[in-house]
Parts: structure tokens; C-alpha cells; sequence
């Protein structure tokens, strides 16, 4: 794939996506990790492209990498869409949410349930934890009701 075809694909549908919203903002590609592709939306009032826990974010990432991955070659590229820092303010957020919740797990010896995320998030909280060796994660339920369960570790 031509590195112009990927970027200019990814920068289509991110910019539809802000233009269809009515956002007065700017859109960046740049490359991202592993041979990826970052979109980067700059602006104010980006809560409409972010969405309620970043599911509209998650859904023109969705579409975004559809479009990169259907440009020759494409099919091994990385897309990642962010909206005014929200995905590293987010990593943050469920981090702390993860330590809270295996900190509790501990005290009171119990299963932790925490609501229901998508897959990314719940990536997020696993990789949190894993250098945890008194807690253990699992992933229980369907989509879009898939949660993260922290568990006292066994021993």
C-alpha cells in the first residue's frame, strides 16, 4: 500500500465524520505504532465526536480502518482515532479504576465486577494489572456486555 493512499483514506473518514458533526476542528494523521496510523482531531466542543465513553470515537475507528485496510496492502495496518487526548485521559481514568478495584478485591477477598467496556478499555485494565501478582483478571460475558472480573489470586 502506498503510505499516501492509507493516510489519505483515514484522513477522509475522520474529516466526513467532523465536517457530518459540524465541528470546527483540525485532523492530523500521523504514523502510529507497529506501521500504524493515528488520526488526531484538535479543537473545542469534541464531546460529539468523542461520544458517551468514546463509542462514537470507537465507531469512525471502526469505519476509518475499514477504509485504510481496504487500500492495497493495507490489511496489516494499525488505525487508531483520538479526539482532544481523550484516548490517553481514558487509559488514565481505567487505570485507576482497575488498581481501585483489585485493591478492594484484596481487602474484602471477593470478585470485582466492573461494568461492561469495550474491548479496548478492557485491554487497557488487563495490561494495568498484569504485573499484579496478587490479583488475576478475566473477561466474562458477550459483546456489548463484556466486563472485566478482578479475582483475589489463588495461593
Amino acid at each position: 500500500m502506498s503510505e499516501d493512499a492509507g493516510r489519505e483514506a483515514l484522513l477522509e473518514v475522520v474529516r466526513a465524520a467532523v465536517d457530518g458533526l459540524g465541528l470546527d476542528a483540525t485532523v492530523v494523521v500521523v504514523a502510529g505504532e507497529e506501521n500504524g496510523l493515528t488520526a488526531r482531531i484538535e479543537g473545542d466542543g469534541l464531546d460529539s465526536i468523542i461520544g458517551r465513553d468514546g463509542e462514537v470515537l470507537d465507531a469512525v475507528q471502526v469505519v476509518a480502518a475499514q477504509a485504510v485496510r481496504r487500500q492495497p496492502g493495507g490489511q496489516r495496518r494499525g488505525v487508531l482515532v483520538d479526539a482532544g487526548n481523550y484516548r490517553a485521559r481514558r487509559a488514565e481514568l481505567l487505570t485507576r479504576l482497575a488498581h481501585k478495584a483489585a485493591d478492594e478485591a484484596m481487602e474484602y477477598a471477593e470478585e470485582i465486577e466492573l461494568e461492561p467496556m469495550s474491548a479496548l478499555d478492557r485491554r487497557t485494565v488487563h495490561m494495568a494489572l498484569a504485573d499484579r501478582v496478587d490479583i488475576e483478571t478475566r473477561s466474562e460475558g458477550e459483546d456489548p456486555r463484556r466486563r472485566i472480573v478482578v479475582v483475589p489470586a489463588a495461593g
